[in-house]
Order: C-alpha cells, then structure tokens, then sequence
C-alpha cells in the first residue's frame, strides 16, 4: 500500500515539474523577444537621431527626449 502511495506521488510530482518547466520555457522565449525589440527600437532611435536634429529642434525636441527617456527606461528590461 506504501508503494502505491509512493509511485502516485512521484508520478504526480513529474506531471506537475514538466508542466512549470514548459510554462517557464515559454516565459524564456517571451522575455527574449521583448528584449529583442527593446534593442530594435533602441538602436532605430539612435538612428533616427543620428546628426541630433530632432533633439535641437524646439517643437519636436521635447517629444524626442520623451521618447529618449522612455527607451533608457525599457532599456533597463533587456537581457544581458
């Protein structure tokens, strides 16, 4: 009877650890796609900005360097 406890658990305990192992996989792949994009974006921002004219530029500087903050923000989320 001992053993009959001992392998329902065991087999239990195996089902349980193979299902957090794939939701954990897959929570692996959604951070490292988020982390590709954060790098995507931040390398087409310091694209976009390149020269520095939208930075020095009155009405759209402000926007810019609101952007500017937001990415250094995201940036703070990526893998390393």
């Amino acid at each position: 009877m001992g053993y009959l406890i001992l392998i329902i658990f065991l087999l239990l305990s195996w089902y349980v650890i193979y299902n957090l192992l794939k939701k954990n996989e897959q929570l692996e792949d959604f951070i490292t796609k988020q982390s590709e994009a954060i790098d995507v974006c931040d390398r087409r921002l310091r694209v976009i900005d390149e020269r520095g004219s939208f930075a020095s530029d009155d009405e759209i500087g402000w926007f810019f360097s609101e952007v500017k903050k937001i990415q250094e923000a995201l940036n703070e989320f990526r893998l390393r």
